[in-house]
């Protein structure tokens, strides 16, 4: 049957769903989109297992090509694309489904857990006290995009906590490391004292693998603390803390 699937995978092997699992192999053709997220351990070759007609897509793909993908629909075939995590995250997700909705074609979502949630479950912090959230991406051009220095400043003067996703560039990983150096060098350029190396940052390293951990750590332990290969994600906490929050931040102190 003709429809267009988005199916999202969890962030590791042992959080897949049955029901993910038995979509992916009901498909005809699945396209396993790599840019928004990364896995520990879902591969391609993994995928294989359960579905041997996969092509991997970047972003400029699903942005540029949707007359293929609804090509493939016209000729009565079933198209998913999978993602790590959960495959509504991404914008470029919800823009493909309004599009083909609005062309008349049947879609079908089937969310996956995705690192958002995981990381503010993990954290202990309050669910009701997070802010916008932002990505930390590598410098172009040699100049340092202070979005996320903005954000964090805004969420944080209304006492709210910040998740930061780091980039993935060309298959990289921006790690935990790397972001907190991209962090001291919009504080010099913004200098409102936000980025002090006394901050506590909860990050995240792995997650949902089996040799994941959640730590928190001040910006200067941080800087140079020796963590897991990524993927890794940084939750900036407001200083207006529940004293809940502030137990919760001790447990999980190096």
């Amino acid at each position: 049957m003709s429809v267009l699937k988005l199916i999202g995978l969890g962030l590791s092997k042992k959080l897949i769903t049955e029901k993910a699992i038995e979509e992916i192999k009901s498909c005809d053709i699945v396209l396993f989109e790599t840019y928004t997220s990364l896995s520990c351990d879902i591969k391609e070759e993994f995928l294989r297992n359960f579905n041997n007609n996969i092509k991997v897509v970047d972003r400029n793909f699903i942005e540029n090509n949707t007359k293929e993908i609804f090509k493939i629909l016209d000729g009565k075939k079933s198209v998913c694309i999978v993602t790590i995590g959960d495959p509504m995250i991404a914008t470029t997700h919800v823009s493909l489904i309004v599009e083909a909705k609005s062309k008349g074609y049947s879609t079908l979502i089937f969310p996956g857990i995705s690192v958002h949630c995981y990381i503010i479950s993990k954290s202990m912090l309050s669910s009701y006290k997070f802010g916008k959230s932002v990505t930390i991406t590598y410098p172009t051009d040699n100049k340092i995009d202070t979005t996320p220095y903005n954000v964090i400043y805004e969420n944080f003067s209304r006492g709210l906590h910040t998740i930061l996703y780091l980039d993935l560039k060309e298959n990289k990983a921006m790690s935990a490391n790397e972001a907190i150096k991209l962090l001291l060098e919009m504080e010099k350029i913004e200098n409102q004292g936000l980025i002090k190396n006394e901050r506590i940052l909860i990050i995240g390293q792995r997650l949902g693998c089996e040799d994941e951990e959640v730590i928190a750590l001040r910006v200067d332990q941080a800087l140079n603390y020796k963590f897991k290969d990524p993927p890794h994600i940084i939750v900036f906490p407001t200083d207006k803390l529940h004293f809940m929050e502030v137990e919760a931040i001790r447990c999980l102190m190096k």
